[in-house]
């Protein structure tokens, strides 16, 4: 009897430590600026799937450029509208465009040559620009990468 509890504090204890060390590394790989939700919740919602609504998923949704750059996206798929501030040829293909807007905030948005197709506008357009929500981590900001793409307005 001794030995059927000892092991069953014993598989408790390692079962919960796992569980703890899953909730903290976890925790430590999100987003920084993402609303983490608190173990109740995750409690709660274990079995249930979310996710954007089928209707969201063909959408890109309007979002002003000072909200997405400060505050980032809940949804994956936007659009912004600004001017077009720089573009530069990464060395991994991709070129860089940022975007601004009347305040002088710099949105980064990265056309991708899987994309060849899609060309990019020049210096100074005043452009609408949609695509895939990012958060740069190495560079603590959000981006559209990539973008899908865009058009003069």
């Amino acid at each position: 009897m001794k030995k059927i509890i000892i092991y069953t504090l014993l598989l408790t204890l390692v079962s919960g430590g796992g569980v703890a060390l899953g909730f903290y590394i976890r925790n430590q790989t999100l987003n920084p600026k993402a609303t983490i939700p608190t173990f109740f919740s995750r409690v709660l919602t274990f079995f249930v799937k979310k996710g954007e609504e089928v209707e969201d998923d063909l959408l890109y949704h309007d979002t002003n450029i000072t909200d997405f750059i400060t505050k980032g996206s809940t949804k994956t798929k936007v659009a912004v509208e600004g001017t077009v501030l720089s573009i530069t040829l990464e060395p991994d293909g991709d070129y860089h465009m940022v975007v601004t807007n009347s305040v002088g905030l710099p949105l980064v948005t990265e056309f991708i040559p899987e994309i060849p197709s899609l060309p990019t506008p020049a210096i100074g357009d005043k452009v609408k620009i949609w695509g895939i929500v990012r958060f740069d981590e190495p560079h603590n900001w959000w981006e559209l990468h990539p973008v899908i793409g865009w058009k003069k307005i």
